[in-house]
């Protein structure tokens, strides 16, 4: 699951959590625009990751985007159509796309001299893999698989901060927003990765819990219900006496090796690491019996008809011929938004293209809290 808030010392960077005000020009040119909206491109000026620690970000927030009510009117079309150059909107197939290459653009973008990324990917059932996604949507279950280079003699931790830091400060928030709860892409080495699975697996083993593999590979098959579904993890979790791994990391990990075992695959340095990889899988009990993400059995289940995709992406299919039919206040009441929707501040004017059907959150809840 996502990190509540950077906050590491290594590269003697610091996110405190707390949002940052963003200068405010006087917009009476296209271009006072577009320098305004720039800024919008850093994480730092959303902030939305610790709200209930510092309630102050809302607030700031609220000026931050108060830009928008200073849009002359003769300045809205310019805005309305540079949003729409720059974010591809309202074609929510070519957004998608622009998401997910912004993704793997900044993932690699963030590589340094101690490590390289060996593969990413993120659920192919979230608005992104179902090419239905909004300009600044968050990626779900994404995750990043790092690899060490030589000479580098760092802990494993402290490579996986430094890099988050990275990742952080560059990704363009108003394409792809990394600042909503349990969607930032968890990254591990593959050394970190292939030691906690050895430490899962002798623990599953030891547990007795592998003597029931078949009858946990097939719930996974079908069951999307979170807390039956992920009835192996939790046996594990009662079983777990954390004197080897706390159940915290345990549920943490369980949601990242799902997103490798079935998500789609966005980058891989090479075939042969995707081979190594789920080999290494193959032979995991853990890896095989873990269903708290459900992510397959989403996407068998929408792939034969089963089950319908969220309303509100069903909702955006008609997106380009409805936004083009409203008038040009309506437009950019929708692209404003837009922009605001990046850290969930958007009104409630044009809901159902943002509002899930149920409360997800609560579901994955009522499993997470027998998780830890």
């Amino acid at each position: 699951m996502k990190i509540t808030k950077i906050n590491q010392n290594y590269n003697k960077c610091q996110f405190q959590g707390i949002t940052q005000r963003v200068p405010q020009i006087t917009i009476n040119a296209a271009q006072d625009l577009h320098n305004q909206y720039q800024y919008f491109r850093f994480a730092k000026y959303y902030e939305a990751l610790d709200d209930k620690i510092y309630p102050q970000n809302k607030f700031i927030r609220r000026e931050n985007f108060s830009f928008l009510e200073r849009i002359p009117q003769y300045l809205k079309r310019t805005f309305i159509e540079g949003y729409k150059m720059f974010t591809d909107f309202p074609n929510i197939s070519k957004v998608s796309d622009k998401i997910s290459n912004e993704f793997v653009g900044k993932a690699l973008s963030a590589q340094n001299s101690d490590v390289n990324v060996l593969m990413a990917g993120y659920d192919p059932v979230c608005s992104i893999g179902l090419k239905h996604a909004l300009p600044g949507s968050d990626i779900d279950k994404a995750y990043i698989i790092l690899g060490r280079k030589q000479n580098s003699f760092r802990s494993d931790d402290e490579l996986i901060a430094n890099y988050k830091g990275a990742l952080w400060e560059s990704v363009d928030q108003r394409i792809l927003s990394l600042n909503n709860e349990n969607t930032f892409p968890e990254v591990y080495t593959i050394d970190k990765m292939f030691h906690t699975l050895d430490v899962l697996d002798s623990l599953t083993h030891r547990m007795g819990l592998d003597k029931d593999i078949e009858y946990f590979k097939q719930k996974r098959l079908f069951d999307i219900n979170p807390v039956t579904a992920g009835e192996f993890n939790i046996k594990f979790a009662r079983m777990n006496d954390q004197s080897e791994i706390s159940k915290v990391y345990a549920k943490n990990f369980a949601y990242f090796i799902e997103s490798v075992r079935d998500g789609k695959i966005a980058y891989t340095v090479d075939n042969d690491i995707i081979n190594v990889i789920h080999e290494r899988l193959n032979k995991s009990p853990f890896a095989w019996m873990s269903n708290v993400t459900q992510m397959g059995a989403h996407e068998r289940q929408i792939n034969a008809g089963m089950k319908d995709i969220k309303q509100k992406l069903r909702a955006r299919e008609h997106l380009v011929d409805e936004f083009n039919m409203w008038d040009e206040n309506a437009q950019f009441d929708f692209v404003s938004d837009l922009v605001k929707s990046v850290s969930k501040d958007q009104g409630t004017k044009f809901d159902k293209y943002f509002r899930n059907d149920d409360d997800i959150a609560e579901r994955y809840d009522r499993l997470n809290i027998q998780l830890v």
